[in-house]
């Protein structure tokens, strides 16, 4: 081998060296620089991070951080806070997981302890390991061991289960999965199988993204079902919110009857954004409305009335469901069209319809009798239907054209109340000058009747 190629040989070598040390050092004093800012942006709030250990290593750091939960809205704020500890153990050497991995556990303390104890038994913690992304997204994994314990005369069990969270700056995703809940006492039982949780949140604050919660079956002494679903998802398009919500059942068994294929969908549509921002942020920040400045209440009232004048959509788009003798299905939507002048006109500017579908034998003949002695419901090839729409003051059931003035008076004076709170009459303030004259006017008059009553004499 050359000069040359030994040199250049070495000279790889070194540089790997180099870099062998040179990312563990920065990985090194980066999660201490990182912790220390958290620790100082942390000292305030409902999560706050009462004392902070960490011993920096080249290759490896370990450390704990005490928090302390004190709810801000308590009504007894002398209440000694909840408190925890995390301890965590980091290694600095790059792998194909990330930047660097960590292993931690929750460690509760005082009362706290005492408390977690009687739940996962005496020795037991929370524990799990989890990395740094490349991208900045930190992952972590967890284990919870087996849950036993009492409660008012009420014996739970929880089957251990496992779960990972990962979060970036905006984002977080946090999957759970557990398989079985079970809950005993007072005459009653409660059984849940099979359940898992899906959070993939692309906006924490504002609560864009989905939540999936899917059940395999759930039993008490007088219900049982299989096939449990709850999905949210709240989309963001400009300056637009979206939320929907779905409920599905697969069976429900109850009181002796057997419904399948249950839905529901709940959505609100067409929310302004910023002023939902605005109203989450200040409704955070004063315990719900309650301990607001002026200029807190007025972004307030600014933000409903901007919800109010873009337009917004509510409805139920699909309820359905089917027996041994039928099916039903039903929708429903309230919509508020924009305002073009600005202001709340409710009798102008909402609208809603909807209908009703009961098909088969889920009505004996005395129920479809009466509805269709009400002439609210109509004959369909098979069962009954209703429908209603209301729109310019126009009422309508079941094709049927009916007197809307009480709807046209009940939203007309829902707009003089949504007026009087957007824009509440100012009480006159007396000026310092004012307060002075009346306060000397008592005083004054006596003096000013004396010369009147001298020629009396």
């Amino acid at each position: 081998m050359t000069s040359l190629k030994k040199y250049i040989l070495a000279a790889v070598l070194g540089l790997l060296a180099l870099a062998a040390f040179a990312l563990p050092w920065y990985s090194s004093h980066t999660l201490d620089a990182e912790l220390k800012a958290f620790a100082e942006g942390a000292r305030q709030g409902d999560l706050v991070v009462n004392k902070l250990t960490h011993e920096a290593g080249l290759f490896k750091s370990k450390g704990s951080i005490e928090f302390q939960l004190r709810d801000s809205c308590a009504a007894d704020p002398t209440q000694a806070p909840s408190s925890f500890s995390v301890e965590y153990v980091v290694s600095h050497l790059p792998s194909t997981h990330g930047v660097m991995q960590f292993e931690w556990s929750v460690l509760p303390q005082g009362n706290t302890a005492a408390e977690i104890e009687k739940v996962i038994g005496p020795g037991k913690k929370l524990s799990g390991t989890g990395a740094l992304g490349y991208g900045g997204l930190v992952k972590a994994e967890m284990d919870v061991p087996e849950l036993r314990f009492n409660h008012d005369g009420v014996a739970f069990q929880v089957t251990p289960s496992k779960g990972s969270f990962s979060a970036d700056k905006t984002a977080a995703q946090f999957v759970w999965n557990l398989q079985r809940f079970v809950a005993r006492g007072n005459g009653d039982a409660f059984d849940v199988k099979d359940l898992s949780l899906n959070m993939d949140l692309k906006d924490r604050k504002l609560g864009t993204g989905t939540i999936v919660l899917d059940i395999g079956g759930v039993s008490t002494a007088s219900v049982s079902m299989e096939g449990l679903q709850v999905r949210s998802e709240t989309t963001e398009s400009k300056d637009r919110l979206d939320s929907k919500v779905s409920e599905s059942i697969r069976v429900l068994n109850v009181m002796g009857q057997s419904l399948k294929d249950l839905a529901l969908e709940a959505s609100v549509t067409g929310l302004h954004t910023p002023s939902v921002r605005t109203l989450l942020e200040i409704g955070q920040a004063t315990c719900g409305f309650s301990n607001m400045t002026a200029d807190e209440s007025q972004k307030v009232r600014k933000a409903v009335e901007t919800m109010l004048t873009s337009g917004m959509s509510i409805g139920i788009p699909t309820l359905k469901g089917s027996g041994d003798g039928g099916q039903v299905s039903a929708n429903m939507v309230l919509e508020l069209l924009p305002s073009g002048d600005g202001t709340i006109a409710l009798e102008k500017h909402l609208r809603s319809s909807g209908q009703l579908s009961i098909t088969g034998t889920l009505l004996n003949q005395g129920q479809i009798d009466m509805a269709l002695a009400t002439g609210f419901a109509t004959k369909a090839p098979d069962g009954l239907k209703a429908s209603y729409s209301y729109q310019d003051g126009l009422l309508k059931v079941s094709d049927k054209t009916l007197d809307g003035g009480m709807v046209k008076t009940a939203l007309a004076q829902a707009d003089r109340q949504i007026n009087g709170f957007l824009h509440p009459q100012k009480t006159p303030v007396a000026s310092p000058v004012e307060e002075m004259l009346e306060e000397s006017a008592p005083a004054a008059a006596p003096a000013a009747a004396a010369p009147a009553a001298a020629p009396a004499q």
